[in-house]
């Protein structure tokens, strides 16, 4: 098998998100945030960047980026700075979500925090517990993150 078909899954995948949040953003954004407010106008801004983000990715072709910022359908595994300790989690859709098995919904207070997370980069997250420096150490593209 060749390096381009297997990077045929992730371009589809890549595609489907990208025709899915420029198609269907008003209505993603209504069903998720009916009220117009801070939270509906984040979220909108932050979809703006990501398709931005996403566009950029299928340019260039190389899909370089697959392992290297956190996208929907991607698992990132973080280190915690003040203990050590890692966790892996996939970002995935809302309706494909499941905390209990590691798959959080972009739009979680966890989730949103991470999508677009690059590699190597250290983050402060807000957590209910407090706020906690973290350090992204691997983003592997799983093509979780189904729109479908």
């Amino acid at each position: 098998m060749t390096h381009r078909l297997l990077l045929e899954g992730p371009r589809l995948q890549l595609l489907h998100q990208l025709v899915y949040f420029d198609d269907h953003r008003a209505r993603f954004l209504d069903e998720h945030y009916p009220e117009q407010g801070q939270a509906r106008s984040i979220v909108e801004k932050t979809l703006q960047i990501y398709t931005s983000v996403l566009e950029d990715i299928l340019e260039g072709g190389a899909f370089p980026a697959l392992h290297a910022i956190a996208l929907i359908g991607s698992e990132v595994e973080i280190r915690y700075l003040d203990d050590g300790s890692r966790e892996t989690y996939a970002i995935v859709l809302p309706h494909t979500a499941d905390p209990d098995d590691g798959r959080l919904s972009f739009l979680s207070p966890l989730g949103f925090q991470l999508l677009m997370a690059r590699i190597g980069e250290t983050y402060e997250l807000e957590l209910p517990a407090g706020i906690v420096r973290v350090r992204i150490e691997g983003v592997r593209f799983i093509q979780g993150g189904e729109t479908a």
